[in-house]
């Protein structure tokens, strides 16, 4: 019976490691901010199965913490986006997944990190359709609305 539960203890414990994304690490470490320093308006995970396939979309208020914001956004590049990044994020469908897309923004600032094992810069978005699978993330944060929204796709 010991056996039968220390076996259900080690599996419950892969499980629960394995389910996990790496999106929090990615927040904190690349984008340097957590979800938590402002309101979360939307969050959708679509990751699952072996390979961790899926999307992440999350969207925040940024208006109560607008100093994180300005700090934030000091190294981002301004708006437009690339070619690239737009035929990635509205033309092709890489940025939309069944039930959400990131709206086109006008006025503000974004974040684009290739995650892509073969990238050798992950700020340069250049080669993202020279390879057969997609790992990115962005964040285009609107002036207008003080919304940020957060995108991850992995293929």
């Amino acid at each position: 019976m010991k056996r039968i539960l220390y076996i259900a203890t080690i599996l419950i414990c892969f499980i629960f490691l394995f389910s996990c994304t790496n999106t929090q690490k990615t927040l904190d470490e690349e984008f340097e901010f957590s979800k938590d320093d402002f309101v979360v308006i939307e969050e959708l995970d679509t990751h699952g199965g072996f390979h961790g396939d899926g999307a992440y979309y999350l969207t925040l208020d940024c208006s109560k913490n607008q100093e994180k914001v300005n700090e934030l956004i000091k190294d981002w590049k301004p708006l437009p986006l690339t070619e690239n990044l737009n035929e990635a994020l509205y033309e092709k469908h890489y940025g939309a997944y069944e039930e959400k897309s990131l709206p086109k923004i006008e006025n503000g600032f974004y974040k684009f990190l290739d995650r892509h094992r073969e990238a050798s810069n992950a700020s340069d978005d250049s080669n993202i359709f020279n390879r057969y699978s997609y790992n990115y993330t962005i964040a285009i944060y609107d002036l207008d609305t003080q919304i940020m929204y957060y995108f991850e796709f992995d293929t």
